[in-house]
């Protein structure tokens, strides 16, 4: 049983899990390191809305 005092369980949607595998496949890591490298990544960066400014903004200059 793992240590509780250094794991925790989440429970995420099973399309959530199964892109999260493969995202993971993609990258040589398990669901867990990948859940730590996204966490990691979006800690340092950008808020939510300015992610989606960007994205929507690259979306209309690639003419799509």
């Amino acid at each position: 049983m793992p240590d509780i005092r250094k794991y925790k369980s989440v429970a995420v949607p099973i399309p959530t899990w199964e892109k999260l595998g493969g995202i993971a496949k993609k990258n040589h890591r398990s669901p867990a390191q990948q859940i730590a490298f996204l966490v990691d990544a979006a800690e340092k960066s950008l808020a939510d809305v300015d992610v989606l400014a960007l994205y929507a903004r690259s979306k209309n200059y690639a003419g799509k």
